[in-house]
């Protein structure tokens, strides 16, 4: 089968014509056409920043007056004509390069990370097979309805060209008309990705007009790796410049350079290189810089912005006057092919009719998906899509690569690629003047761009709020001596005057100030928006990372969709502080323990900051929403929706502070660290106000400041874990050991940093270690008793699992699982049989320690409110360990519980056998204790005082008084 054949892009033939005038200009008229144009988009975005007339429809009339000024009358322009020239004999590739870098990036940028998220359902379908779908049928109708003696190789060409709608063009409309969010992400993230795959689609058919055949499979796996590979290559340039920009504090000039840089070097790459599509690698790139851009503290995320709002709009005044011109140009020149221009035309007008015809078919074709997916769609929103589908400066040039690549008449003439150029051009000039110019009348007849309800209420009380400021304002006023007219003030506050309750000034206000929101979605989203406000002035503060802020701007969006159910950030946000199951690899042998260290910390001290600002930020919530809604019934419902997800934030960071106090130490000390780094640079500021301070000795403090904040935020305070040696020492089985011992447990312990749901053993596996719990908690599951027993242990720093299975010889009696970050040190089998058989009652230590675990797992209802220390001094306190012969016979007291560690006993009464360990009977115990192993049970005594057991085997039994328990 044969496969698709490469090679470059055809535009990159292309040399524009130019008159025998240009060719004696000078290049520096080039630069006279340039400045005229930003001149005029100065001017135009001046005289048009109160009107609803899209600004770049305007440029592009301009342009096309200024092209016909040059190209089709008498009258040169002279040096403006000469520059003219100039542009509009830009090489196509060159243009795209120029330009398509600046405007996709910025336009992917811009957009929103959480809208993009939930929509790309929709921009796919719209530019994946919609494309296609688009491409065949302008294709079609161009063979059967055209008189023109093309094939249909040469017709899908056209319509692969004509297919996509133009990011440039769409972008700068929709910011222009200021449509909705959602509207707004669908059409431009759909606009970047089908223009991205036209071209992919562009470049297949026209190697087949050349002649180069392809099989289906290998057509497929063509534009399979065309598009993919495109965002591949744009993921790769992202995130090489993220992990590059982590090495870069307070810089902005260079995150502008390297964000430019990289968008540059990113479509170069893809477009000449890889030979792939360089707007789809754009808008991958664009889409990860946007991921980040919450990491940005205030001023430089301001900055970011406007710098590439600002060489965005350069380029866009740019492109679309030069757009213009070459449409004006590709018009005058159609003319000297085709005698009859009106007959030109009109196949131009049929041309858009069967654009907005095929844009009409794709878009309804998939509305029941679109309807489906991400945030819905209503009719209304899909005949805004339908009617923003315009065309504009991507294809004018692919367009102008085939005519210049044409002359062949064996493949392509020239008529051919005059008539691609004129069709292409008209296409851009109708879809910008007819549907640019009158979308904002349908955005109106649908009342899309009208204010709901609840914004009418929001503009009435900003409107009260003014008024009372300006009631204030002229109390001070009135009490000065100057003299002002009142009336003349008042004539300029007309923001005002429709709320004023008096046409008197100075004015006067009887409203009692408070914003009556009856809409409890409205309420919601008042309150996260303000919890939006406090994290960033807590990220600017310095007290939350970069990663932090990252998910607490998206708990926001996640909970805002979600307003008309209740509060539901902290859900998001939960699932955000859970350990993903790959970290279950760091608790392996396999990973360094370092590199688990790291992982699990970092992780475990980002959850802490974003609990901390979680906090801090509903507690300003509230008390804002309370401020502005006073006693208001959905206002206290919303406060006490907060109050409770607090209550979920606290119970974290009490379990951290519980399980990993080092945690809770390292993110309060770098906090502290920066606020008081923070002060010293507010003093240095005030001393340099004050004029104290010359300004090199500023300089010379601050760069200093600026370095120690800096490694603040590269290297934070580091957790200290507790090593082995550190976890024995103070553990109060060590103290009573002999030094000899405790140096081998020193020397031949190893300690593991366990993530949650790691398990430590399972149940009836072959004994090899003994645990010592150094930090977090550990869960018994599965215990020997799945009958009776249905309450899960709970074993806290200073707990010896594993350590009665080690001196009974059994396997595990119970699952054991991490339920935190827990630091284990594992103690080999092998060393605790070396240290028993060492004697001097080490023996009877040990057995007395695995009294405390064993209590928490067999009689977990009575121990399960105590904790591990209160355990540890009950046994201590409060035991009797004894050991008994065969054939004796003992008894239980109902003030002790009894538990039977080794050998065998048969109760007297009920002649059942039961095997260690278990729990003896008394009456103060409840019947839900067991009191039987996994061979035997048996039924509890109910109210006797005591009972009696015939020793079977040697047994070892502990009594723990209860009576005071």
């Amino acid at each position: 089968m044969a496969t698709v054949e490469e090679g470059p892009l055809p535009y990159n033939l292309w040399q524009g014509e130019s008159s025998s005038s240009s060719s004696s200009s000078n290049p520096l008229d080039a630069v006279l056409f340039g400045g005229i144009s930003l001149l005029i988009g100065v001017s135009c975005r001046t005289l048009l920043r109160r009107t609803t007339i899209p600004y770049t429809v305007v440029l592009l009339i301009i342009g096309i007056a200024l092209g016909s000024l040059e190209f089709g009358s008498i009258y040169p322009l002279g040096k403006l004509g000469n520059g003219i020239r100039i542009w509009a004999d830009i090489d196509a590739d060159l243009l795209l390069a120029v330009f398509l870098p600046i405007l996709i990036f910025e336009g992917a940028f811009s957009m929103e990370v959480h809208q993009i998220k939930k929509c790309m359902a929709q921009m796919l379908l719209l530019a994946g097979p919609g494309v296609l779908i688009s491409t065949v049928l302008i294709g079609a109708a161009v063979k059967l309805v055209f008189p023109f003696d093309w094939n249909w190789k040469t017709s899908l060409l056209l319509g692969a060209i004509l297919s996509a709608t133009d990011p440039v063009a769409v972008v700068a409309l929709l910011k222009d008309l200021g449509a909705s969010k959602k509207l707004s992400t669908i059409v431009e993230g759909e606009s970047m990705m089908n223009d991205g795959v036209a071209i992919v689609v562009y470049q297949l058919f026209y190697r087949m007009v050349l002649g180069k055949s392809s099989g289906c499979i290998a057509v497929l796996e063509y534009l399979a790796e065309g598009s993919l590979g495109s965002v591949m290559i744009g993921l790769v340039f992202g995130m090489a410049s993220l992990l590059w920009l982590r090495f870069i504090y307070n810089d902005t000039l260079t995150d502008f350079s390297l964000a430019l840089t990289v968008s540059y070097s990113a479509y170069y790459t893809a477009q000449e290189e890889a030979e792939a599509s360089g707007i789809l690698t754009l808008v991958a790139l664009g889409m990860v810089f946007a991921m980040s851009k919450d990491t940005h503290r205030a001023g430089g995320k301001q900055s970011m912005h406007e710098f590439w709002e600002m060489i965005a709009y350069i380029a866009n005044t740019l492109i679309f006057i030069l757009s213009g011109v070459i449409i004006a140009q590709s018009i005058f020149s159609i003319g000297y092919l085709d005698n009859n221009t009106g007959r030109s035309w009109g196949y131009v007008f049929l041309l858009y009719i069967i654009l907005q015809v095929a844009r009409t078919i794709v878009v309804f074709a998939f509305y029941p998906a679109l309807c489906y997916f991400g945030y819905g769609l209503n009719w209304k929103e899909a005949i805004i899509i339908i009617w923003s589908g315009l065309r504009g400066a991507v294809g004018l040039a692919l367009s102008l690569s085939i005519k210049d690549a044409s002359g062949d008449p064996k493949y392509l003439s020239s008529e051919t690629g005059a008539m691609f150029v004129f069709l292409t051009g008209g296409s851009v000039l109708l879809t910008l003047i007819i549907n640019g110019s009158t979308t904002q009348l349908l955005l109106s007849l649908f009342g899309m761009d009208a204010l709901s309800e609840s914004e009418k209420i929001m503009v009435n009380y900003a409107k009260h709020q003014l008024l009372r400021k300006a009631e204030e304002f002229s109390r001070i006023c009135s009490g000065s001596n100057n003299p002002f007219d009142w009336i003349t003030v008042g004539g300029y506050a007309t923001c005002i005057k429709d709320v004023c309750e008096d046409t008197v000034w100075p004015p006067c206000t009887t409203n009692h100030g408070y914003l009556e929101i009856n809409d409890m979605k409205t309420m919601r989203v008042c309150f996260l928006k303000a919890t939006r406000e406090a994290y960033w002035s807590t990220f600017n503060e310095g007290r939350i990372t970069e990663s932090s802020i990252s998910v607490l701007m998206e708990s926001i969006d996640e909970a805002i969709d979600l307003t008309t159910q209740g509060l539901h950030d902290w859900n998001y946000i939960s699932t955000r502080l859970k350990f993903p199951g790959y970290y279950k690899f760091f608790s392996t042998s396999v990973c360094p323990p370092r590199l688990t260290r790291w992982f699990v910390l970092k992780k475990l001290q980002d959850s802490c900051h974003i609990c901390s600002a979680f906090i801090h930020a509903h507690r300003i919530a509230r008390q804002l929403l309370l401020d502005y809604t006073g006693d208001n019934g959905n206002a206290a419902i919303v406060v006490a929706e907060s109050e409770v997800e607090e209550l979920e934030a606290r119970k974290f960071l009490e379990n951290v502070k519980n399980s990993m106090p080092e945690i809770i130490q390292q993110t309060e000390s770098r906090q502290v660290t920066f606020s008081m780094l923070k002060c010293l640079d507010k003093c240095l500021s005030n001393m340099e106000k004050d004029g104290i301070l010359t300004e090199k000795v500023v300089l010379h403090v601050h760069d200093l400041l600026q370095n120690d904040l800096e490694k603040l935020l590269r290297s934070p305070p580091s957790v200290r874990i507790p090593k082995p040696v550190d976890v024995l020492s103070i553990h109060p089985l060590l103290a009573n050991l002999s030094p000899a011992i405790q140096s081998d447990l020193e020397c031949s312990v190893n300690s593991i940093l366990k993530t949650p749901g790691c398990t430590l053993y399972t149940k009836g596996s072959k004994l090899t270690s003994v645990w010592l719990i150094g930090n977090g908690s550990v869960r018994s599951r599965r215990s020997p008793f799945p009958i009776h027993c249905h309450v899960d242990s709970t074993y806290h720093r200073g707990s010896v699992l594993g350590l009665y299975e080690a001196l009974v010889g059994k396997p595990y009696l119970s699952d054991m699982v991490t339920d935190s970050v827990a630091l284990c040190v594992e103690i080999k089998m092998e060393l605790i049989i070396s240290i028993l058989a060492r004697g001097n009652g080490v023996e009877e230590l040990l057995w007395k320690e695995c009294t405390i675990v064993v209590s928490k797992l067999l009689a977990p209802d009575m121990f399960k409110k105590f904790s591990m220390q209160e355990v540890r001094s009950i046994v201590d306190e409060r035991s009797v360990m004894n050991t008994f012969s065969s054939q004796e016979v003992i008894e239980t007291s109902h003030h002790s519980i009894n538990f039977l560690l080794s050998g065998c006993l048969r109760d007297q009464s009920t002649k059942q056998l039961i095997e260690c360990p278990a729990v003896l009977p008394c009456s103060i115990l409840s019947e839900s204790i067991p009191y039987s192993s996994a061979n035997g049970t048996a039924e509890s005594s109910g109210s006797c005082s005591y009972s009696k057991y015939k020793v079977v085997k040697p047994a070892r039994i502990v009594r723990i008084d209860i009576s005071a328990v």
